[in-house]
């Protein structure tokens, strides 16, 4: 197991709602603060006018590979576009489906082995259907297979969060699980632990990850407090760490330990980034000395 980040980490300052930093500033500053591991947050650029939108967006992931390539950093999974299905229009879900096929690409040019993808939840006129997410994540997964296959890449799949109000699709492990099973296709397929997500749902994580075993291919590792989705680094929120990462150990692991905490660093200064940065590499060394 490695030690991971994504690049989101090194985005925004004083809680800005625009980007501050480039993608190639965010890589140059994960090397910095010690990381030779990291997730492409693809979500990040796939917004407004950013890099993702554009017509020449296959060149700027390029760009970012070559970057990496001189740093000597390493992909070993990525971030795609996501979107609510359920609150967008027929035209306006082509643009994301669309924005999710140039993910699949991108996380191919970059070379990761694993890209992380939502799942969708789908509401019937009386309330969530469990039968009708199913169908429509096994129909969009399986479309999202066909083209990853072609790139070498291998698509992860979250467990998401739990709303307040409402159900959502595949935030219990059984719901999660039986979609991987149902695709059938290890060699395509995997799963992403979101530690944030579970958190909010009230799951025991310990036990969820050893039900999960070798399926485990992905990590998204963030602490909240229990109310919110809120990205800080573990031992800031209230998530117990240890049961965790002695699970980890138990079902050996193989993939990447991948911090998704920028909201640890986004309110800070300019001034304060590369040393949260380099903290947050001590933190995670940390932590994986729990799991030797």
């Amino acid at each position: 197991m490695r030690l991971s980040t994504s690049t989101c980490i090194h985005e925004k300052v004083l809680w800005g709602k625009e980007l501050f930093y480039t993608c190639e500033e965010s890589i140059e500053a994960c090397v910095k603060g010690g990381y030779q591991v990291l997730d492409m947050n693809f979500a990040s650029y796939s917004r407004g006018t950013l890099p993702m939108t554009q017509p020449d967006w296959e060149y700027w992931v390029k760009q970012q590979k070559e970057l990496a390539d001189q740093l000597g950093v390493e992909w070993a999974q990525a971030h795609a576009h996501f979107y609510n299905w359920e609150s967008v229009s027929e035209n306006d879900r082509q643009w994301h489906e669309e924005l999710i096929r140039r993910s699949i690409i991108g996380a191919g040019i970059m070379g990761a082995k694993w890209l992380v993808i939502h799942p969708g939840s789908v509401n019937d006129d009386i309330w969530y259907s469990y039968e009708k997410s199913l169908q429509a994540n096994l129909d969009a997964y399986r479309k999202y297979g066909e083209l990853a296959a072609k790139y070498n890449v291998g698509i992860a799949l979250e467990n998401m969060i739990e709303r307040k109000v409402g159900r959502r699709y595949a935030a219990s492990v059984d719901e999660l699980l039986e979609l991987y099973d149902i695709l059938d296709d290890p060699k395509t397929f995997g799963i992403c632990w979101d530690t944030g997500h579970a958190h909010l749902a009230g799951i025991n994580q310990a036990a969820a990850l050893k039900q999960i075993g070798k399926r485990l291919t992905a990590t998204h590792i963030a602490d909240n407090r229990g109310e919110y989705d809120d990205h800080i680094a573990p031992y800031f929120g209230t998530i117990e760490w240890e049961p965790i990462m002695k699970a980890l150990k138990e079902i050996e692991y193989e993939g990447d330990f991948t911090f998704e905490i920028h909201n640890f660093t986004n309110g800070l200064p300019h001034g304060l980034h590369d040393q949260a940065i380099r903290f947050t590499h001590e933190l995670g060394t940390f932590m994986l000395d729990l799991a030797k």
